[in-house]
């Protein structure tokens, strides 16, 4: 029983050092290039070797960190290939979710996608780019979420996760607050085709937008 209850607390602290290393990174902690070292993530978050080295391991598998031969892991730097690929498929997987949550949404849903843009909204206001950043993140996930589809959501968890790292680049985030205002109406008013295909003018604006930020002289 007693190890039941080690196991338990193991494969829990091993799941909130990956959440937490992993935040770390699409916030800007650690910048694209940056080395992490399996001895310094364990002093940092006050773990052993063991767990600091899995979740490493799992950042690497979701495409957070890349392995350069003369200096080990480090956080990972963007090509315009990989800004590229990574929109493709939030495209193909937002499309899906968001002409399913025209169909599928509850009231409940409506009402917090709607907190969630006005949330950005207020945040740029007041100034404070991180806040808005994490409001448009979530408003995102709401919008799997409201497809009420198991397989969609977790598919499109890991896919989440890096887009939230992406769009931190860009300078401006009210620029996305248009698109996110129509694509909720879309949704309430029950839609699917036009809440499709917003979904996918809003991913190739927002593509381009982020190529331009991150690449100027492209």
């Amino acid at each position: 029983m007693a190890s039941d209850s080690h196991s338990t607390e193991t494969v829990l602290l091993r799941g909130r050092l990956i959440d937490t290393l992993r935040n770390d990174v699409i916030i800007g902690r650690y910048p694209p290039g940056y080395r992490l070292v399996e001895r310094d993530v364990a002093d940092t978050y006050g773990v052993s070797r063991l767990p600091a080295r899995e979740a490493l391991q799992a950042l690497r598998a979701e495409g957070f960190l890349e392995v350069r031969n003369t200096r080990g892991l480090v956080v990972r730097t963007w090509t315009e290939t990989d800004v590229s690929e990574l929109f493709d498929i939030r495209e193909a997987l937002e499309s899906v979710a968001c002409r399913q949550a025209a169909e599928q949404r509850t009231d409940d849903d409506v009402v917090a996608l709607r907190e969630a843009a006005d949330a950005a909204d207020a945040a740029v206001a007041s100034g404070d780019t991180s806040s808005a950043h994490d409001a448009n993140a979530l408003f995102h996930q709401l919008l799997v979420t409201a497809a009420h589809n198991r397989t969609l959501s977790e598919v499109t968890a890991p896919v989440l996760y890096r887009v939230q790292w992406l769009v931190r680049q860009i300078p401006d985030p009210h620029s996305v607050s248009d698109d996110h205002h129509a694509l909720v109406e879309a949704i309430a008013d029950g839609d699917p085709r036009r809440a499709q295909r917003l979904a996918v003018s809003h991913a190739e604006r927002n593509r381009t937008t982020t190529l331009k930020a991150m690449f100027p002289g492209r």
